[in-house]
């Protein structure tokens, strides 16, 4: 038997990164991963870096996401978090160029406060490349 379906949001600054009906979702929080479905009971859970999977009856979408929050209450999950991309909008050149950009910024040993932007934009680089690989992985086998 098919699960019913609830209403998926994952909002981050850059705007909406799904929006829609889905199954099942799997989220990375600090302890392990979490699934909720349809009429998951009322929780908040933090979140961490990670891929979260939703499933939605068009197949899985993979998101990269950076940390953020999980809230479900009445048949409906909203996902807040600094950062997330579906994978299929990632754009791997842009990624890797960020990526490289970012190592050579560390290179140069700036102020502690840029260092740690640095850091961040370059965890985000990997995080987004690692998503987009295992997503590319998934529809070759």
């Amino acid at each position: 038997m098919a699960e019913a379906p609830f209403t998926l949001r994952v909002l981050s600054p850059l705007g909406t990164a799904f929006s829609g009906k889905a199954r099942s979702a799997t989220l990375p929080t600090p302890e392990g991963e979490i699934t909720i479905l349809a009429q998951h009971m009322p929780l908040v859970a933090v979140l961490s870096d990670g891929e979260l999977r939703v499933d939605t009856e068009q197949g899985i979408v993979s998101i990269a996401l950076a940390g953020g929050f999980l809230e479900t209450r009445g048949g409906e999950a909203t996902v807040l978090s600094d950062f997330a991309a579906e994978s299929d909008s990632i754009e791997i050149a842009r990624v890797e160029a960020a990526k490289l950009r970012a190592e050579e910024l560390l290179a140069e040993k700036k102020e502690r406060g840029e260092l740690l932007l640095v850091e961040r934009d370059l965890q985000r680089a990997i995080l987004q490349l690692k998503i987009a690989e295992k997503t590319r992985k998934r529809r070759h086998t």
